[in-house]
C-alpha cells in the first residue's frame, strides 16, 4: 500500500511539472545566449579587470603573439534604412569613458586639424580633454592652455616662449594666430605638464590615453587591449622611438597610454614638486617631449615603455607596412592622417561592412586598395618599393617584365617601374600619386598573391583571420 501510494506520488509531480521544467530551462537557455552577446566567455567589463594570471600579455614565454577572445566594444554600423545620415557615433560605449580618459594635444596655427579631430575620431568622446598653448573655443571643446602652468622660470632666456608670448599678445588683439615653426617648438613643454593636469582633473581614470591632432585611432582596438590588462599595474605603452643613451620612448605620433598604477607613482604624490619643475631642464635642452616624458617616467617609476609596434603604428595611412606577418595583428594608430583622409577614413570605419571582429591591419587593406577593383596597376603612382633589381634583370626592361619577375619572387607583394628601372616591395603600401605627369612611373600589386592572403576588393579582407595575433610587448 505504502509502495504503491509513493510510486503514484513520484509520477504525478513528474507528469505535472514536465511542462513547467521545459519552460525554465528554455528561460535559462534564452538568458544564456542573452549574456553570451554582451560578455563572451571568459570576459567581464573593462570596469572590473579580467585578472592579471589570466592574461596572456603579461606571459613571458615565447612566442611574441598570443590569441585572446576579446568582445567587440564599438563594431560599425548596423545596416539602417532611411535618407537621414547615419550617427556614427551610435553604438559608442560610453559608459568606459568613467574609466578611460582621452586627452588630445595639439597646438596653434592647427585649426584644421583640430576641426576635423573633433568631428569625427573623437566626436564621441563626451569627457575630451584638449591640451594647447592657446587657450579657445572650437565647438563645444574648451582648449586648455596648458603652457600657463608652467614656472615662470620657463621664459627666462628661453626664445621659445617668445613665441608663446606673441601668439598672446595677437590673440588679445584679435588677430588670427597661424602655424610657424617657431610655434611648433613650444610643443614639447607641453607634455609634463598636461601628464599632470589630466591626472589632477581625472585622478580616479583607469587609463590615460594621449593622442595628437592627426593621430588617428580606432577605438575598438583600444578597448579590447585595455580590456585585457589590469590598470593598477604600472604601464606605459606606445610605438618605440630611439631616444638619448639608448632609451626608448613612446613616439607621440601613435599616442600614449599611462595606467592608473603608473600616474599614482608619477604624479600622484602631491607632496613632490610637478614634473614641469623636477625636469625643467632636461626639456629645454631636448628637441622632443615625447622623449622627455619617457625619461622622466623611467628616472621616476623605473619602468620602462612597454613596445606595441605594429599595433601603435604610428605610419602614416598611404605608407603603413602590410604583409603575411602583419595580416593578423589588431591595428590601433595611425600618424599623420590629413583632415581629409580623416574624415573619409571615419566615415568609412563606421559604416563598413557589419562584423564583430577586431580590426586588424588586413582589415584597412579593403579601404586602401579599392582601386585594384579597377586592375593591378596604377600609372604616375608611387607605392614605395624600394628593392632594387639586379642590373641585368629583365625586369627593367618594361612594366610588363616588371610584373612578371615580381609574380616569379615568392617575397614580392608589390612593384613600381620607373624610367626602365624596376623595384620590388615585400610589404603592401598604397603609396602616393606622382604630380610630374612627364615622368614615367607606375606601380602594380601581386593580387594574386595579396589573395591567397586573403585580400578581397569587395567584403572582409580579414576574414582568412580565424583570430587577432595580439603582441606581447617588448619592453625598450
Amino acid at each position: 500500500m505504502l509502495t504503491s501510494l509513493s510510486a503514484r506520488l513520484l509520477r504525478r509531480p513528474f507528469k505535472t511539472f514536465i511542462p513547467i521544467l521545459l519552460l525554465v530551462i528554455f528561460v535559462i537557455t534564452i538568458s544564456h545566449f542573452n549574456n553570451r552577446s554582451q560578455y563572451p566567455v571568459n570576459l567581464k567589463p573593462l570596469s572590473s579587470w579580467l585578472g592579471k594570471a589570466e592574461s596572456l600579455y603579461y606571459s613571458k614565454d615565447e612566442p611574441s603573439y598570443y590569441s585572446w577572445e576579446t568582445r567587440p566594444f564599438f563594431p560599425p554600423l548596423k545596416k539602417r534604412s532611411g535618407s537621414q545620415p547615419p550617427d556614427l557615433c551610435a553604438g559608442f560605449p560610453t559608459k568606459l569613458l568613467d574609466s578611460i580618459q582621452i586627452i588630445l594635444k595639439t597646438g596653434v596655427g592647427e585649426s584644421a586639424k583640430n576641426k576635423a579631430h573633433v568631428a569625427t575620431v573623437t566626436s564621441c568622446i563626451s569627457n575630451l580633454i584638449v591640451f594647447s598653448d592657446l587657450e579657445e573655443k572650437v565647438g563645444n571643446h574648451h582648449f586648455i592652455d596648458i603652457l600657463a602652468d608652467l614656472p615662470l622660470s620657463y621664459a627666462v632666456n628661453n626664445s621659445d616662449f617668445e613665441t608663446y608670448t606673441a601668439q598672446k599678445q595677437a590673440q588679445s588683439q584679435g588677430d588670427a594666430v597661424g602655424y610657424s615653426k617657431e610655434g611648433w617648438r613650444l610643443d614639447r613643454f607641453k607634455f609634463l605638464p598636461m601628464v599632470e593636469k589630466a591626472y589632477k582633473m581625472r585622478p580616479h581614470a583607469s587609463w590615460y590615453v594621449f593622442i595628437e591632432t592627426d593621430v588617428y585611432y580606432f577605438w575598438d582596438t583600444l578597448f579590447r587591449l585595455l580590456d585585457q590588462l589590469d590598470p593598477a599595474t604600472m604601464h606605459y605603452m606606445g610605438s618605440p622611438a630611439p631616444g638619448s643613451y639608448g632609451r626608448f620612448f613612446a613616439y607621440g605620433g601613435a599616442g600614449t597610454v599611462l595606467s592608473q598604477g603608473l600616474m599614482k607613482r608619477l604624479v600622484g604624490n602631491p607632496t613632490e614638486p610637478p614634473l614641469s619643475v623636477q625636469y625643467e631642464e632636461w626639456v629645454k635642452n631636448d628637441c622632443c617631449g615625447d622623449a622627455v616624458l619617457g625619461y622622466a617616467i623611467l628616472n621616476k617609476t623605473g619602468v620602462k615603455l612597454e613596445a606595441l609596434y605594429p599595433t601603435f603604428a604610428g605610419d602614416e595611412l598611404n605608407a603603413l607596412k602590410v604583409n603575411g606577418e602583419r595580416w593578423c595583428i589588431p591595428l590601433l594608430a595611425l600618424h599623420r592622417v590629413s583632415p581629409e583622409q580623416m574624415t573619409e577614413l571615419w566615415r568609412w570605419e563606421r559604416t563598413r561592412l557589419y562584423n564583430e571582429k577586431p580590426f586588424l591591419h588586413s582589415t584597412l587593406l579593403t579601404y586602401t586598395y579599392s582601386h585594384l577593383r579597377d586592375g593591378p596597376t596604377r600609372e604616375f603612382w608611387d607605392n614605395y618599393s624600394d628593392v632594387s633589381q639586379p642590373p641585368d634583370s629583365r625586369a627593367h626592361f618594361s612594366i610588363s617584365e616588371c610584373s612578371s619577375a615580381c609574380a616569379a619572387d615568392p617575397d614580392c607583394l608589390q612593384y613600381s617601374y620607373s624610367g626602365e628601372t624596376c623595384r620590388f616591395g615585400q610589404f603592401l603600401m598604397s603609396g602616393k600619386p606622382v604630380n610630374d605627369k612627364n615622368a614615367e612611373f607606375t606601380s602594380g600589386w601581386n593580387v594574386e598573391r595579396m589573395e591567397e592572403l586573403g585580400f578581397k576588393t569587395d567584403g572582409d579582407t580579414s576574414d582568412v583571420c580565424k583570430e587577432a595575433r595580439w603582441l606581447k610587448p617588448t619592453i625598450r
